[in-house]
Formats: structure tokens, C-alpha cells, sequence
């Protein structure tokens, strides 16, 4: 019985011993095949600005802990304007500086790059994290804001789009949706205005009021930044050019100016307008003839012809001085008409 005893205590030992061989080999193995930490890529990625749904600048950056290199790749021309948000010129040809130096300052990476073709042309940025794969790209001697950056998932490239229009300018909201709302107002706005020398002095009060009310609603819009399309930026102006005050006349052509910046050439006109309806109200003659008082004798005065030439109304989009006169003739005639009616 004792033989036996301490054999089966051998044996158990034996294979207490085997078990905890066998278990450290395999933890040494489930070890080994663990890949090592990941360095934490904060700026490394590949970020890109895009210009609407085209890509514009690529800027590829590799991570080694407080090292940082990588390219960045652009139009080879391109002009933008001093708020930093409309480029236009943009050639098709693309070119890829190298950063040269890079630094990690005060949780912001802060590099530059040489063009390859002039390393003494050199450009300096600073990329600064602004949340999760996103960032914002400063231009150090450009007076302009940063570029909103957007860093692609891990493994993603990007390249930059070749086919610009030289004759167009882009901005970072190109594909932004124009706001229903406004649309609902600008159309409430026209609705009673389709047939003018059918509405009665009653018809317009109650006009007057409604377009007080909608010129509120639009300065909401305006407040809350819930405007950005161009289409949005000339309705708006509509509304303030039914106004009842410089400022809102004012207000109008500034809005049109903005629709007109941001491609639609069809506001030019609206732009005339609002100016000519400015000066008007602040006891000024107006400029373009856009603005007629009056039904009876459908007046243009004050008005001062000699400023814009005709050459000049056809860039903006506005009648000749003999088509204006053409059009208060027909004016004039169709009062008549209607004042005869019993």
C-alpha cells in the first residue's frame, strides 16, 4: 500500500508538472504570435480638402513616433480669395512637395515643403487635430481661416481631382443642398406677385405684412448659418428687396453679391436692383434703371443715366437705356388700357 501510494503521488506531481510545462509554452506562443503595440498614428494618414465632392489638396503623412514625413499634393496653380474659401484658376496639372522638416509643438504638427522643381520655394503649415479623423490645415503667411481636413481610413490613398473648370470658382460647400425652408419663403414671396396690376391697395397691406414676416423667418435662417447655396443666398435677396428700408435694401444686395460669388451669374441682375432700390431710398438716383415708381407714369427718376454705359448693363445683365425706355412705354400704355376698362 505505501509503494503504491507514493507512486501515484509521483505520477500526480508528474503531471502537475507537465500541465503547467504545457500551459507556459502555449502562453509564450499565444505571446509571440501578438502583434506589438501600434504606434498611435495622432497626425499620420492620409488627409485630404475637398472643394464640394473633388479633392484638392492630399497631404500623406507617415508617424514614427515624434518624427513625422510625408508629401503634399495640390494643384500646381490655384488662386484663393482672402476669406480663404473660393478657389478658382485651378490648373489641371498636379504637384507633390516633400516635407522637408517637421515638428510636434504644443499638440500641433508644424511642417514644411519644398516644390520639387524650386526647393527654395518653400511653404509652411500647421495641422492641428480637431476631432476624430478630422483636422484643420493653416496656411502660415496666408491672412486666411484653416481648411477643414478630413483624414480617409487606414490603407485608403487619395488622389487630386485633375478636371477643373478654370473659368469657375470653387468652395468647400459645393455640394450642400439648398434649405427647403427658404425655398418656401422666396415662393410664398412670389405667389402674389404674378400679376402686380391686378392687386388692390387692400391686396397689398396684407402683402406688406406677409413680407415682414418672411423677411423675420429669412433673418433666422441668416442667424442660424442655415444658408449656403447660391440658390439660397438669391432667394434671400428677393425677400429683403421687398423690403420697407435701406438696410433691408442694402441687406439684399449684399446676399446677392454672396449668390453671385458663389457662381450664379443669374443674380447679377438682382444685384443691380437692389443697389438702384438702395439709392433710391436714401435719396440718391439710382444707376443701372432697374427701378420703375409708379403705374400712371411709370417714372425711373431719379435716375442717373450717364454712369453705366449700355456696354457695361449687358455684362450685368440689365436692359439698354432704349430698352428701358421701350418698357416704360408699354408700361404706360397698359395703365391706360386698364383705367379705361368699366
Amino acid at each position: 500500500m505505501t509503494g503504491t501510494y507514493r507512486e501515484e503521488r509521483f505520477f500526480l506531481m508528474m503531471h502537475r508538472v507537465l500541465w503547467f510545462l504545457l500551459m507556459a509554452g502555449i502562453l509564450q506562443l499565444v505571446t509571440a504570435c501578438k502583434p506589438a503595440n501600434p504606434i498611435l498614428q495622432k497626425f499620420g494618414g492620409t488627409w485630404t480638402l475637398l472643394l464640394g465632392d473633388r479633392t484638392f489638396l492630399v497631404v500623406a503623412l507617415t508617424e514614427n513616433e515624434d518624427k513625422v514625413t510625408g508629401t503634399v499634393a495640390r494643384p500646381s496653380h490655384f488662386q484663393v480669395d482672402n476669406s480663404g474659401t473660393r478657389f478658382s484658376q485651378i490648373t489641371s496639372d498636379e504637384v507633390k512637395e516633400v516635407i522637408t522638416k517637421a515638428a510636434i509643438k504644443d499638440d500641433r504638427l508644424h511642417f514644411t515643403t519644398a516644390n520639387p522643381k524650386d526647393q527654395s520655394d518653400t511653404s509652411d503649415y500647421e495641422l492641428a487635430i480637431t476631432g476624430k479623423d478630422h483636422a484643420s490645415l493653416k496656411v502660415l503667411d496666408a491672412p486666411f481661416d484653416p481648411w477643414p481636413m478630413v483624414r480617409l481610413p487606414a490603407g485608403s490613398t487619395a488622389t487630386v481631382f485633375k478636371d477643373w473648370d478654370a473659368h469657375r470658382s470653387y468652395r468647400h460647400d459645393d455640394i450642400v443642398v439648398s434649405n427647403l425652408e427658404m425655398l418656401k419663403i422666396f415662393e410664398a414671396d412670389q405667389k402674389p406677385r404674378q400679376n402686380p396690376a391686378e392687386l388692390t391697395p387692400e391686396n397689398w397691406t396684407v402683402i406688406n405684412r406677409e413680407d415682414a414676416e418672411r423677411r423675420t423667418q429669412t433673418t433666422r435662417l441668416l442667424v442660424g448659418n442655415q444658408l449656403h447655396t447660391a440658390e439660397d443666398f438669391n432667394r434671400a435677396a428677393f425677400i429683403f428687396q421687398h423690403g420697407s428700408t435701406s438696410d433691408d435694401y442694402l441687406l439684399a444686395h449684399t446676399l446677392a453679391m454672396i449668390a453671385v460669388a458663389k457662381g450664379d451669374e443669374g443674380s447679377l441682375w438682382i444685384g443691380t436692383a437692389t443697389l438702384d432700390r438702395y439709392l433710391q431710398s436714401v435719396g440718391k438716383p439710382q444707376i443701372y434703371g432697374t427701378q420703375f415708381k409708379g403705374s400712371k407714369d411709370s417714372t425711373q427718376e431719379p435716375f442717373n443715366r450717364n454712369l453705366i454705359s449700355d456696354a457695361l448693363r449687358h455684362e450685368l445683365g440689365v436692359p439698354s437705356l432704349s430698352t428701358q425706355m421701350e418698357q416704360q412705354k408699354q408700361s404706360m400704355e397698359q395703365h391706360q388700357s386698364s383705367a379705361k376698362r368699366p
